[in-house]
């Protein structure tokens, strides 16, 4: 396992959930490609770090990010999918959200080039066209 894709990708979510949408972005390739989940909300995809900045802030108009945790990481060369747990508070509301969901990461020289959010693990996995074992 790539403990540095993992430390790449908690460095988003740090500097996202902080507000620091500029320190997330840093570990974003300048053209990445960011797809949301394809029947949620917000759904859509987000190009470059101008696309990333404004699905970030969008975000964090609606909502405190209380936490992201890491459940499970399934590493694969220059890819990597993890079973994620977001836990959010409406601004408006104040009702308390867990997101259980999945995410597909593609690496080039350091930085996270592409993300795909997914329903379940199970559909990243094959996305990427991993198994449990991180093999293809």
């Amino acid at each position: 396992m790539s403990q540095e894709k993992i430390e790449i990708v908690r460095g988003v979510y740090a500097g996202w959930i902080d507000g620091d949408v500029t320190r997330a972005l840093e570990r974003l390739d300048s053209t990445v490609v960011w797809d949301a989940i394809a029947d949620a909300p917000d759904a859509g995809t987000y190009r470059g770090h101008a696309g990333v900045r404004r699905y970030m802030e969008d975000w964090l108009g609606d909502f405190d990010i209380l936490a992201m945790d890491f459940e499970q990481a399934i590493d694969g060369d220059d890819r990597l999918v993890i079973a994620q747990c977001a836990r959010t508070r409406g601004k408006g509301s104040g009702i308390e959200t867990t997101l259980n969901y999945a995410c597909a990461y593609w690496f080039r020289s350091g930085k996270i080039i592409r993300i795909k959010e997914f329903r379940t693990k199970e559909e990243a996995l094959e996305a990427v066209g991993l198994s449990e074992s991180g093999t293809a």
